[in-house]
């Protein structure tokens, strides 16, 4: 009786832990892919599968705000280059420490309530492992401070305090690099004010450009920013369109992408809808077999294509214009 008590409390405990559980990340043949690319070439010029709200797998009230169904380590096995992170300063072990949230929606390591937060360090983890298994690739971490409440420059010390930690292993600089000066490395860029003055040899590529939450439908949907005083910056962010409008956005910005040596182009596919209440996955539902449909083509450099709900097939629509 005895036995079988504890074999039920046993039963029982795995049972409540299976939610914090990721499944394994598999390795397929798209975690190498950057290896395949010629090393002179600009960062910017090169077609790179990206996500939007990188690490909502598993995030509070996950009907409005998640906006991806895999791990960072999966995204990055399945050949995703570009990740979204959007940092809150919070605690752990009484300490201030990075979490990575959506807007107020908490990201955590599990599907469970109850599951332990996910920590900017537990990101920068599964990056870190990933490109010293994968030397040939390298990583755009873009960071964004989401609590307005939250100094910047609060958020920026925290940052540093991480990248400290190993910087060798990251790119810094707000010029844009060749792809060899950044194998191997994760490549800072934020989307918030210099708030330290740390300065352009510390503060990562400036890709701080302004919202575009409006859902008015314009003709020109893709807006230009400067990184520096010689490279741009240009955004298609319009995340309150409606699907047929989402993808007129979508398509513009690729069929006139402004991506070239001395510019970098941001197309988000993601989108909440024009609604009080968004819900991601039903639009990139039809974006994403769109997307997988569309006539890409050869040795063309579509910039970075930020998704929704990503999958292999469809990084392997994005990267494989480099090689064909």
């Amino acid at each position: 009786m005895k036995r079988c008590k504890m074999l039920l409390a046993l039963v029982m405990t795995l049972f409540m832990l299976l939610p914090q559980m990721n499944v394994m990340a598999k390795e397929g043949e798209s975690a190498d892919w950057m290896a395949g690319v010629n090393g002179d070439v600009m960062l910017s010029a090169i077609s790179i599968p990206g996500t939007h709200d990188t690490c909502t797998q598993y995030v509070s009230m996950g009907y409005i705000f998640q906006c991806q169904n895999t791990s960072v380590a999966q995204q990055l096995l399945d050949g995703y280059r570009y990740f979204d992170l959007r940092l809150v300063v919070d605690e752990k072990d009484d300490k201030p420490a990075l979490v990575i949230k959506h807007n107020f929606a908490t990201c955590r390591k599990g599907k469970s309530p109850f599951a332990d937060k996910l920590y900017f360090e537990d990101v920068l983890s599964d990056v870190s492992a990933f490109l010293e298994k994968h030397p040939g690739e390298t990583v755009i971490l873009c960071m964004k401070a989401e609590n307005g409440d939250d100094p910047v420059a609060d958020v920026q010390k925290l940052l540093y305090q991480q990248i400290d930690k190993n910087e060798s292993q990251w790119y810094l600089q707000n010029a844009i690099p060749t792809l060899d000066e950044v194998r191997g490395k994760m490549v800072l860029a934020t989307r918030f004010a210099d708030a330290m003055g740390v300065g352009p040899l510390r503060k990562g590529l400036n890709f701080d450009w302004r919202d575009q939450g409006d859902s008015t439908v314009v003709d020109e949907p893709a807006a230009i920013s400067m990184i520096n005083e010689g490279q741009k910056l240009w955004v298609q962010d319009r995340y309150n369109y409606d699907t047929t409008d989402k993808v007129d956005a979508v398509v513009e910005t690729m069929e006139n992408c402004q991506a070239a040596d001395d510019a970098f182009s941001l197309n988000f596919t993601s989108t909440s809808g024009s609604g009080k209440v968004g819900h991601p996955k039903k639009y990139a539902t039809s974006i994403n077999k769109f997307l997988t449909e569309y006539d890409w083509q050869d040795d063309t450099c579509y910039g970075i294509i930020v998704v929704d709900f990503a999958t292999e097939k469809l990084a392997k629509c994005i990267y494989e214009t480099n090689t064909r």
